[in-house]
């Protein structure tokens, strides 16, 4: 049921163009790196009458992908080595629009693994 769910969010995520203004910052516990600001909360702001579940569900798919370029920046600038590329696996790489989000943020091809462990198997 659950894996039902996710596919169904993911599914509203690609019927939309865009957030329509809808922004999520997923702080449920503080924010990490690199931020290490564990007093701050999630949040979602930007709503309107016209906001639907769809751009909530874009909204979420973005801010991981803007969460991951913070990292991949914080790291670059620490090591003095640009990222020329991604390479990716796990759940989330199953969805195509948020590879193409990933990588658009990034400005970086962004690249799946094809020797990548299957899910649940450990």
């Amino acid at each position: 049921m659950l894996r039902h769910r996710r596919f169904v969010v993911l599914c509203q995520a690609s019927s939309v163009d865009s957030t329509h203004g809808v922004y999520f910052v997923p702080a449920f516990t503080g924010l990490f790196a690199p931020h290490w600001n564990h007093s701050a909360r999630g949040t979602i702001c930007g709503l309107s009458l016209y906001s639907t579940k769809a751009h909530v569900a874009r909204a979420t798919l973005e801010a991981v992908c803007f969460q991951t370029r913070e990292v991949l920046e914080a790291m670059s600038r620490d090591c003095g080595v640009a990222l020329v590329s991604l390479r990716v696996d796990g759940g989330m790489t199953k969805n195509n629009l948020m590879m193409q989000l990933q990588a658009d943020i990034l400005g970086v091809p962004v690249g799946k693994c094809h020797y990548c462990v299957p899910d649940g198997v450990r």
